[in-house]
């Protein structure tokens, strides 16, 4: 009779948790928030386009802007016009993922505080950090400019998002790897294997780059694209058909291999999803059963839901 009372309880949780996935889970896409520099806002704009050629419904998006060291958080902060701008965005309570970028020497006094003041308006909002490519590209042959970014990004970049990470135990932070899009092309480049695009920097639609500086040209951008999208909405690449086509270059392959290759730990939480409810399994206070909102009236890290069915 005891196993019976098991099995039925067993059995309760499964069938409430489906019926939770059904009635509860938000629209796939999300309500976002992108803020950064001018290395940052061609892939933010570019986002609703090629998430909608996706198929993923309901994504919405703001995005805030200011060039160079100027697009940084906690330079973002401190705008007198655009930081009371994105605060009014996330005063909202509904912004679902937020996205950000550095420049130089990132310090955590410009995460944090964007980070604070998000979670207290929306507890269950989700974050990304993106590393763009090194500015400068001329100044150093594609070897140590793949060398350098990649180091730095798998070492110095990794370890301050666990630092940020450390902060904020239970809340999906994440990497986007999208600076790699540069390293991988010049490569190609340096090979004389980017067909249609035979210069470093020059006009955006025969060049990596369109500057000295490093801004990005118009092959950059589309594959730029690609690698948010997969890292953002976890889209299979190999079955992807929007974007322009660059000749022989297979530019899903290759956002799909700098993909790949990130380290999952740093990739977003809610790509593991054994209950369906958008919220990772790693940072999920009821792993199997939905419940989106995360509630847990006595913050004991389990939540009510999983509280009331006993699962």
């Amino acid at each position: 009779m005891r196993s019976i009372r098991i099995l039925f309880a067993v059995f309760l949780c499964v069938a409430l948790s489906a019926h939770r996935v059904a009635a509860d889970v938000p629209n796939p896409g999300f309500n976002s928030l992108l803020i950064g520099h001018s290395f940052f806002k061609p892939f933010a704009d570019g986002m609703p386009d090629y998430v909608a050629a996706a198929g993923i419904a309901g994504h919405t998006q703001s995005v805030v802007f200011a060039g160079g060291e100027n697009g940084a958080p906690q330079a973002l902060w401190e705008n007198a016009t655009k930081g009371p701008q994105i605060r009014a965005i996330l005063d909202g309570g509904d912004v679902e993922l937020f996205g950000m970028t550095t420049f130089t020497d990132p310090t955590l006094e410009g995460y944090v505080n964007w980070i604070d003041y998000a979670l207290d308006k929306n507890p269950n909002t989700r974050f990304f950090v993106a590393l763009p490519w090194s500015p400068y590209p001329g100044s150093t042959d594609a070897a140590t400019y793949a060398t350098t970014w990649l180091a730095t990004h798998s070492g110095s970049w990794h370890a301050f998002i666990d630092s940020i990470r450390s902060l904020y135990p239970g809340v999906d932070i994440y990497a986007i790897p999208y600076g790699q899009s540069a390293v991988e092309l010049r490569n190609l480049l340096a090979a004389d294997n980017l067909p249609g695009v035979p210069n470093l920097i020059g006009d955006a639609g025969d060049s990596i780059f369109r500057d000295n500086l490093g801004h990005p040209g118009d092959i950059l951008e589309d594959l730029g694209r690609l690698v948010w999208l997969n890292a953002i909405y976890d889209v299979d690449l190999s079955t992807y058909t929007y974007g322009p086509s660059w000749g022989t270059t297979d530019m899903n392959a290759i956002a799909g291999s700098i993909m790949d290759a990130h380290d999952p730990a740093f990739d977003a939480a809610y790509h593991n999803d054994i209950d369906g409810d958008r919220v990772g399994d790693s940072v999920d206070n009821c792993v199997a059963t939905a419940n989106p909102d995360q509630e847990d009236i006595d913050e004991n890290g389990v939540g009510d839901v999983c509280e009331a069915l006993g699962c």
